[in-house]
């Protein structure tokens, strides 16, 4: 007289014919995420529909693209060459393309870094616009008084030199917390 009671699921459900290959595949990745196989393929859907799915290649792209840009690595041996002249060399023209390129800095580099190429975007600025007539300008973010003020080369070193520097930058950038996984 026991009758089994099964729990009908409201939620729809999809069936799909898979190669035993393709099968093998997504129980092989489901268990190295510790997930069942419908909750791996329905994190994977969700992630595919939301466009989180490649958000990582896509940003870690982005970012790569604007850091061996003519751009950035102009303005990278530009910094380098400022080290041993600091005078003011560059055209109007020259410098507003640095400014530029300074102004997109930020999206492409952490926080820190940003902050450092702040000091030299407002020191380009300054200089710009210096009109003193018995002065030459030259540049202060190279070698300031103030450590608010000089621009951290080594952090910069570090971050470009480094292999795991940029793929911890980009996964920081693009994670974000699913509620699926709150639960």
């Amino acid at each position: 007289m026991d009758k089994k009671h099964t729990e009908k699921n409201s939620a729809p459900s999809v069936n799909l014919r898979l190669s035993q290959e393709l099968k093998d595949t997504i129980q092989t990745e489901a268990a190295k995420k510790n997930l069942t196989v419908s909750k791996y393929l329905r994190e994977l859907l969700e992630n595919i529909y939301s466009g989180d799915y490649c958000k990582k290649e896509v940003v870690g792209e982005k970012v790569e693209t604007f850091l061996f840009s003519q751009d950035f690595m102009q303005l990278i041996v530009w910094m380098y060459a400022k080290k041993a002249d600091k005078k003011k060399t560059e055209s109007k023209d020259e410098l507003n393309r640095y400014i530029s390129t300074l102004k997109k800095v930020e999206g492409y580099m952490p926080d820190n870094l940003v902050r450092e190429f702040d000091k030299i975007l407002q020191d380009i600025i300054k200089v710009r616009n210096d009109e003193n007539k018995y002065l030459p300008p030259s540049y202060t973010f190279i070698d300031a008084y103030s450590e608010k003020e000089k621009f951290n080369f080594d952090l910069l070193q570090d971050f470009l030199l480094n292999d795991d520097a940029l793929s911890r930058y980009v996964f920081l950038k693009t994670y974000k917390p699913k509620l699926s996984t709150l639960k």
